[in-house]
């Protein structure tokens, strides 16, 4: 019966956890032969950015800007959770990424902790938490090419499997879940657009964010979304392990976004 009680409450725990925050990134200001204004979205106030609580900004490394030829870290600037790209963006095809670094979150019975069990002797869950957010777009008139399709290389990615720049509502849009570059069975992914979030903040204060869209990965890790409004979305979608020592900490459990705009 303590097993049974027990195994209910790290299930509750985590799902507290993962529902507290998400992490996303989205492009500002991009237009071409000016620099790059990118936000990095972390806890509930979607697709708009808060400021980062000042003891968790160790987590957050710099965004960075992919090309198909190459990576550069942002820089921030202004706000904690604003960044700039350090020349113009000339025309072409970008994407922007962010991680949250492996963080150990432990919970006893006074609420979370931001430490393993060995440091945390009385809690009932912990978990090591790492988050991942991608973003696509393109500025003056350049194709899309395979590399709106590719994975960035993130430890769990959604990629979208068509041209993200182009989606439009009741569009069937097959996206892919990979973890470590190989596809998650299974995988749950959830959808939802501020278009639908404004209607109900109450709920996303309260960390009960509205959902529009829900489903599982096949085989091969792609799973069809149908966009049913316009708006900027975002997807999200987890994966869990158990951690390699369970005398330090119980799961290792992996967190995922990918945002576009559908019009």
């Amino acid at each position: 019966m303590k097993k049974v009680m027990l195994t209910a409450l790290c299930a509750l725990s985590a799902s507290s956890l993962s529902q507290a925050h998400d992490l996303w990134v989205y492009a500002q200001d991009a237009k071409q032969g000016k620099p790059l204004q990118a936000v990095l979205g972390y806890g509930d106030n979607f697709p708009a950015g808060d400021p980062i609580p000042e003891k968790r900004l160790h987590i957050f490394p710099p965004l960075e800007l992919v090309t198909p030829n190459k990576t550069e870290a942002l820089q921030q600037q202004g706000e904690n959770y604003h960044y700039v790209s350090p020349q113009a963006l000339g025309a072409g095809e970008y994407k922007i990424s962010s991680t949250y670094r492996p963080t150990f979150w432990s919970k006893n019975a006074d609420g979370w902790k931001m430490q393993n069990l060995s440091e945390v002797p009385d809690a009932h869950y912990c978990e090591q938490s790492s988050m991942y957010a991608t973003t696509y777009f393109n500025i003056g008139g350049a194709k899309v090419s395979e590399f709106a399709q590719k994975p960035v290389g993130l430890e769990l990615e959604i990629v979208p499997l068509v041209d993200p720049s182009q989606i439009k509502p009741m569009q069937v849009v097959p996206v892919q879940v990979l973890y470590n570059g190989e596809p998650v069975k299974g995988a749950t992914i959830i959808g939802t657009a501020d278009t639908l979030t404004k209607l109900d903040w109450d709920a996303v204060m309260d960390h009960r964010e509205p959902q529009a869209f829900s489903g599982k990965t096949d085989k091969n890790g792609v799973m069809n979304l149908i966009p049913l409004v316009t708006g900027n979305w975002k997807l999200k979608t987890s994966h869990e392990a158990e951690f390699p020592d369970q005398k330090i900490c119980q799961k290792k459990k992996m967190y995922s976004t990918y945002t576009f705009s559908v019009k």
